[in-house]
């Protein structure tokens, strides 16, 4: 798919048919409270979470039985553990199997992490991004055990909700990710607020990062090199100037997924 530097070229599909989803993240509570919004009060999926220490959960269940999103922890918020945290892909393996009659290897699988400054300070995690950027390069098909697609937000999910309202985001610079949870917990916006337009909005301003990072296409179905050239530069970012560039790659799943397509 061509890089949109406007949003008037694309359109949410709430008809979209995408079967069985899983989104791996990294909080316990923000991040279930955006997808199980976006998903059940814009989409109207089914949704299921599998929370860490905590039981599954079916939240929501739809007239629509098509789509199922389902969002789950691994074990710990560290990156390492999306590489080596066995038992949660004990559980989904069991709940696929199980509930839906599918396995790893035909779901679109993607995980939706931080790359913040706490994590950038520990030089050993450096190695499990760039391992899990290798690994997660695909939602569809990876040659691994589980499919899946690494999206990172810089320096943290937060800077995804921000861009569902503030049309420069994609200017913004945050030295730590609590500057940007600040950000957000002090505007005016909730998670409630955001709409099929807000959601345009934050393609918009991923878009128009990527032009800053000098992208000027990319095919959301293999997107590795992209993953990489971006979390290169933006670690370029950090060891120069100390701050990120604001940026969150969570729409990169609804463009894969066909939820946002051009306008025909």
């Amino acid at each position: 798919m061509e890089c949109q530097n406007t949003i008037k070229n694309l359109k949410i599909n709430k008809n979209k048919t995408v079967g069985t989803v899983v989104i791996v993240v990294e909080g316990e509570e923000d991040e279930f409270r955006l997808l199980k919004h976006i998903f059940t009060k814009i989409l109207n999926y089914n949704y299921v979470s599998m929370k860490r220490n905590k039981t599954m959960q079916h939240e929501f269940v739809s007239k629509n039985n098509k789509n199922t999103i389902i969002v789950a922890n691994t074990k710990s918020s560290s990156i390492k553990t999306v590489i080596d945290d066995k038992d949660y892909k004990d559980k989904l393996y069991t709940l696929l199997k199980h509930d839906y009659n599918k396995s790893l290897k035909n779901v679109n699988i993607y995980i939706i992490w931080d790359r913040d400054k706490e994590e950038t300070e520990k030089e050993y995690i450096q190695k499990y991004y760039k391992e899990a950027i290798d690994t997660f390069a695909s939602a569809q098909d990876n040659e691994y055990e589980m499919n899946g697609l690494l999206l990172l937000s810089y320096p943290c999910y937060e800077a995804y909700n921000i861009s569902n309202f503030n049309k420069q985001l994609f200017n913004k610079k945050y030295n730590t990710s609590k500057d940007c949870k600040k950000e957000f917990n002090e505007s005016k916006y909730y998670i409630k607020d955001i709409t099929e337009d807000t959601i345009l909005l934050a393609v918009q301003n991923m878009h128009y990062s990527f032009l800053n990072h000098n992208i000027m296409n990319y095919d959301p179905s293999d997107f590795k090199k992209i993953n990489e050239k971006i979390y290169r530069k933006e670690e370029e970012i950090y060891k120069n100037n100390g701050h990120f560039e604001a940026l969150s790659l969570i729409s990169v799943m609804l463009i894969d997924l066909g939820i946002i397509e051009e306008v025909s």
